[in-house]
């Protein structure tokens, strides 16, 4: 019974220009493949491009989602709150006890729940394409998801639109973090002064992010071999934060020292060039 199915299902699947799954990567197309060598058939798919709409999902929505499940994507994503005639957890059992007893008792309301499942599946995909586009009401969180799945992508320009959007929101942790990320970017580009502009931007806006203080301190620290310059950021930073000020204790005491060193050889450097100025004069 199940190997006529199974042939069946090959067929299809091998007609298709693309497979779509929720979560098939890891579940359905291994457990196919499994249930193809048992029944002595090819292991193995077609090379179809396969979309799993789950890790779409867990890349775009993951911030905004207790858990990443179908269900709940219906209803958090999709908006809508389906009248499921068996639990999922049932669908199996129902397979399995149709082919080892020809049972239909719960046969037809599992049909009719891979039915509901491959409807909200054509949703999503719509969904999703209009999310990777960027859509008028998300949040500095939403692009920053987008941002970095961009990047991950190999999508930079759309990678760099994203994180310039969620940066312009200037007043969350997300945009912050999506700042951040642009700098660091930018240092690997060598563009060091527009890194420090961005966050020297960032710090005045989200002014209680310790993050975006100490990304600039190390930047004139390290970058520009400014460490004054980096001191009085965190300094600054210590006023504006007082619950952060201890953790910026030990970044501030370093740097003191090395400014103070640093005055400390200029001063012995002066010295020793007005020493020689009056040895020379002498002469």
């Amino acid at each position: 019974m199940e190997p006529a199915f199974l042939d069946a299902l090959r067929a299809e699947i091998a007609a298709a220009d693309v497979i779509a799954t929720f979560n098939g990567a890891s579940f359905d197309l291994p457990l196919l493949r499994t249930r193809w060598v048992m029944a002595r058939m090819p292991g193995e798919l077609t090379n179809q491009p396969h979309v799993d709409l789950l890790t779409l999902v867990r890349a775009l929505y993951r911030h905004r989602l207790e858990t990443c499940t179908l269900r709940i994507v219906e209803e958090r994503v999709l908006g809508y709150e389906r009248d499921d005639p068996i639990p999922s957890a049932l669908v199996p059992d129902a397979y399995f006890d149709y082919l080892r007893a020809g049972s239909l008792e719960f046969l037809e309301p599992a049909l009719e729940h891979n039915r509901l499942d491959v409807i909200s599946l054509v949703h999503l995909h719509s969904r999703l394409l209009l999310r990777l586009q960027g859509e008028a009401d998300m949040d500095a969180a939403d692009w920053l998801a987008l941002g970095r799945h961009r990047f991950r992508r190999g999508a930079r320009a759309d990678g760099w639109r994203a994180l310039r959007n969620a940066t312009s929101f200037a007043d969350s942790e997300a945009s912050a973090t999506a700042g951040l990320l642009i700098s660091r970017r930018l240092l690997r580009r060598g563009l060091i002064a527009t890194a420090e502009t961005l966050l020297g931007w960032m710090e005045s806006s989200a002014t209680e992010d310790i993050r975006v203080s100490v990304a600039r301190a190390r930047l004139l620290e390290w970058r520009r071999r400014e460490p004054q310059l980096a001191l009085a950021v965190v300094e600054a930073a210590q006023r504006r934060m007082p619950h952060e000020a201890e953790a910026l204790e030990p970044r501030k005491a370093r740097l003191s020292r090395k400014v103070t060193k640093r005055l400390n050889l200029r001063q012995r450097t002066r010295q020793n060039f007005g020493t020689q100025l009056e040895v020379v004069t002498d002469i």
